[in-house]
């Protein structure tokens, strides 16, 4: 007997932008940054079924309603080819005039696209990915810097100050890595935090830091000159040169990983050994799945960067987490850095080193409809947080 499937369609998109504060100062070497602002989306199907999304920023939510709505409405529940299409996921001129709002666009929609479908199936959003590869999401624990203002200290305490946080946030997930922002201070400062956090956790995790690009090729050279004893096992971005980053790689023979997912730019740089994705900027939850392939391939490492989110793309980062065969190191995390993650029940938080996804349809959480209203209300009152701002 034939089984027939009823054709499930959108009904409704609706955007809602929220900014949620962070519990302290998100302090890094271009800024700082006091909270998060964020596109939630949610997309009903003609079933009755609600799908929902999430988007860096509040600039994805205009072009979803003035674009995407409009192309999606009454069309099936997931086409993603149109969509793809719509945000121009498959343009890459270098010159291009699209933004990263298109990119982040597809990424909010297809997250409620395979929510949506996840639901109606009865199954978890990691089916439609290939299936669990492994029991937890692994996530190691990462800490931006100090503010010096806003924690009244000064510069000296930094490495004290970062050592007792990679204490505490090492005990609290039951990660095996520890990373963290340097570049906000003089290198001598970096050194000495760096310094004191490998004697403050030991030896047995893994220690990596983020630069952000913030070093010139010298100051990079005296950190790692000064460091070799704590073992630095990563470091992101050092610089901003791609060869400057492969002298370093030849010279201390230091790991570097990278935020650049383009094959064709990195494939040139052995040196870069890892490849950091963002589900938000690679084409969604299944392009940064197809990135850590593409990376795999080329015999580098990959795991995903963590960029404030909330519950939603927390969720979604989980399910990629535990069903990407080729996400081999610990992701990062800074679910624990939001005031309220928008999400009902208990954060999804980090414990044995990851997280394990419910045997939930779809991305298995469910919004805090209360808490919606009060963070968009506090978008409409306070505005965007950025990750540039000052102290």
């Amino acid at each position: 007997m034939k089984v027939q499937f009823p054709l499930r369609r959108i009904d409704k998109i609706e955007c809602t932008v929220v900014s949620v504060p962070s519990i302290r100062p998100c302090a890094w070497s271009r800024g700082v940054s006091h909270g998060t602002t964020r596109t939630i989306i949610e997309l009903h199907s003609n079933s009755g079924i609600i799908g929902v999304g999430e988007a860096e920023g509040a600039a994805p939510a205009a072009f979803i309603n003035h674009i995407v709505k409009p192309a999606l409405l009454k069309g099936p529940l997931i086409d993603t080819q149109h969509l793809r299409a719509l945000c121009r996921v498959d343009f890459a001129d270098a010159g291009s005039i699209g933004g990263s709002e298109r990119l982040n666009a597809y990424a909010a929609v297809e997250m409620a696209m395979i929510d949506a479908i996840g639901k109606e199936a009865g199954l978890p959003a990691h089916r439609f990915l290939g299936g669990m590869v492994r029991p937890l999401a692994m996530f190691g624990a990462y800490s931006y810097t100090v503010s010096l203002k806003a924690a009244q200290l000064a510069e000296k305490d930094v490495p004290e100050v970062i050592a007792r946080y990679a204490v505490d946030s090492l005990r609290r997930t039951g990660a095996d890595l520890f990373e963290f922002k340097i570049g906000r201070f003089s290198v001598e400062t970096d050194i000495a935090t760096i310094l004191a956090v490998r004697s403050t956790i030991g030896n047995d995790v893994l220690l990596a830091v983020d630069a952000n690009q913030a070093y010139v090729l010298s100051d990079a050279r005296n950190l790692l000159r000064a460091t070799r004893e704590a073992r630095i096992d990563w470091f992101e971005e050092p610089t901003a040169s791609f060869d400057d980053m492969a002298r370093l790689h030849a010279e201390f023979g230091i790991a570097i990983s990278s935020h650049c997912t383009d094959a064709e730019k990195y494939r040139h740089f052995p040196e870069i050994e890892a490849i950091v994705g963002d589900l938000h900027l690679s084409a969604g939850m299944t392009g940064v799945n197809a990135k850590a392939a593409t990376a795999a391939a080329l015999g580098r490492r990959f795991w995903q960067r963590s960029s404030m989110e909330l519950g939603v793309s927390w969720a979604a980062m989980v399910h990629v987490g535990c069903s990407c065969p080729d996400m081999l190191r610990p992701s990062q995390c800074l679910i624990d850095w939001v005031e309220d993650d928008l999400i009902l029940g208990p954060t999804w938080g980090v414990t044995a080193g990851g997280v394990a996804p419910p045997e939930k349809p779809g991305l298995g959480v469910d919004l805090d409809r209360d808490a919606l209203a009060r963070y968009a209300e506090h978008y409409r009152s306070r505005g965007d947080y950025t990750y540039f701002e000052t102290d």
